[in-house]
């Protein structure tokens, strides 16, 4: 029963990356210019990223099939040159592959920092290479100039992976919670997300820039263009207020409105002077470096999050019978109060979460003939959530031999925390 609900569980898990791999196209492919043979900016890269970041490895081969797939259906032209569409199709999946194999096996555990410049860099680098390779192979076909086809092809890269990843990421990265009260947290962050879509309405869609022409007299589009900086401002305050997730639906919301006023040919971006498709490049920087902001936002949050006051670790306290099995806890934190309770309080339920490689030290660990008190420190893994670790050490423990039920007591300290991109 536990393998099926396991195998529903995965046969879900890649549907949904499936499904949001499909709509992320979709809403590239309405920005696509006619005479153009790629896309001006390509979310399911950035989808595709945060995907192969997330999910086990022995799943890889599942999400590029179902990838590819999704990638024929998007392309308008396999009727006309089915060969062509499905090198494509293949072609356009090993730069992704790629980024998510170099942050997850050159990235520092417990290091962000680390891990999100290896991420940057390695975008840039792969999405270069990529659009290198790309633009050789449409010229040779004689699909269009070299120049044309690779700046948009690199941009649309860039771009997808840099949003994309970091408002997926954003939603799957549920360790960080703030600390002011439910409620107050709740209204507060809604009253920001409401002036968030307010400003950037009135921004983008020219009301404001009508407003200071025809009331105040001003006719400066750099000053109107100044004015796009409060709805990121209004975005960072919403990732304080709610988190890692607040910061996702802030960077969805602030996409949705200024994309669609862009494609309408409105915005603070429409500046005199510039030529065609300038704007839109201009309004895939803005987000890109928004995108960009919120992670190296997550990074300083995670960072002071994970030091406490006093001992400057995450820790517990935990009494286990020996006799039943029950384990009872005190001063859980944030991390390990996210796991199931009905785990965290039976020995065999927690063993399970704990790493392959780390459970028989474990349970040689906890079964001690007693011939010492003092247990000795022990550094281990344990599951989070699907597919993420945190490294325990187990310390200061003593087993109460002499009497019945015989008991440990001990604590763990989280030494390593859950990183931001990278998946065991």
């Amino acid at each position: 029963m536990k393998t099926s609900s396991s195998f529903t569980q995965k046969i879900i898990t890649i549907a949904i990356w499936t499904l949001i791999y499909y709509l992320s196209g979709v809403i590239s492919l309405k920005f696509d210019e006619p005479a153009s043979n790629i896309s001006i900016v390509w979310f399911p890269a950035g989808v595709a990223t945060a995907a192969f970041l997330c999910s086990r490895w022995r799943q890889w081969p599942v999400l590029l099939g179902c990838f590819v797939i999704i990638n024929l259906v998007l392309d308008s032209s396999l009727k006309e040159n089915y060969i062509l569409s499905l090198a494509y199709a293949f072609l356009s999946m090993p730069s992704t592959m790629l980024i998510a194999w170099v942050v997850r096996r050159f990235s520092r555990r417990g290091d962000d920092l680390h891990t999100v410049l290896m991420w940057i860099f390695s975008t840039i680098i792969v999405s270069l290479l990529d659009a290198l390779l790309a633009s050789i192979g449409f010229v040779l076909f004689g699909k269009g100039t070299f120049e044309e086809i690779f700046w948009v092809g690199f941009v649309a890269d860039v771009t997808g992976i840099f949003f994309a990843t970091t408002v997926i990421m954003g939603f799957f990265n549920i360790q960080f919670r703030t600390h002011i009260s439910p409620v107050k947290n709740k209204l507060s962050g809604s009253i920001i997300w409401l002036l968030l879509c307010l400003f950037t309405l009135l921004i983008f869609n020219n009301s404001l820039k009508e407003f200071s022409g025809a009331i105040l007299h001003i006719h400066n589009d750099m000053l109107i263009f100044t004015f796009a900086c409060l709805p990121i401002i209004l975005a960072v305050m919403l990732s304080i207020s709610w988190g890692n997730q607040g910061g996702s639906i802030a960077l969805l919301t602030l996409a949705t409105i200024v994309i669609y006023y862009t494609g309408q040919g409105y915005g603070p971006f429409f500046i005199k002077g510039l030529h065609h498709g300038e704007p839109l490049l201009l309004v895939q920087c803005y987000l890109t470096a928004t995108a960009l902001l919120m992670v190296f936002l997550r990074v300083l949050t995670r960072s002071t999050h994970h030091f406490d006051e006093t001992s400057g670790v995450q820790h517990a306290v935990y009494q286990l019978n020996l006799s039943t099995g029950e384990i009872e806890w005190g001063h859980l934190s944030d991390e390990l109060a996210s796991i199931d309770p009905t785990i965290m309080s039976k020995m065999n339920k927690l063993i399970e979460q704990i790493h392959p490689d780390d459970k028989n030290k474990v349970l040689e660990h906890w079964s001690s003939s007693g011939k010492q008190q003092h247990l000795p420190q022990l550094d281990f893994r344990l599951s989070i959530q699907e597919g993420h670790w945190v490294t325990i050490t187990d310390s200061e423990s003593i087993l109460f031999s002499h009497h019945e039920p015989r008991m440990i007591i001990g604590n763990w300290h989280i030494t390593r925390s859950v990183p931001l991109f990278k998946a065991n």
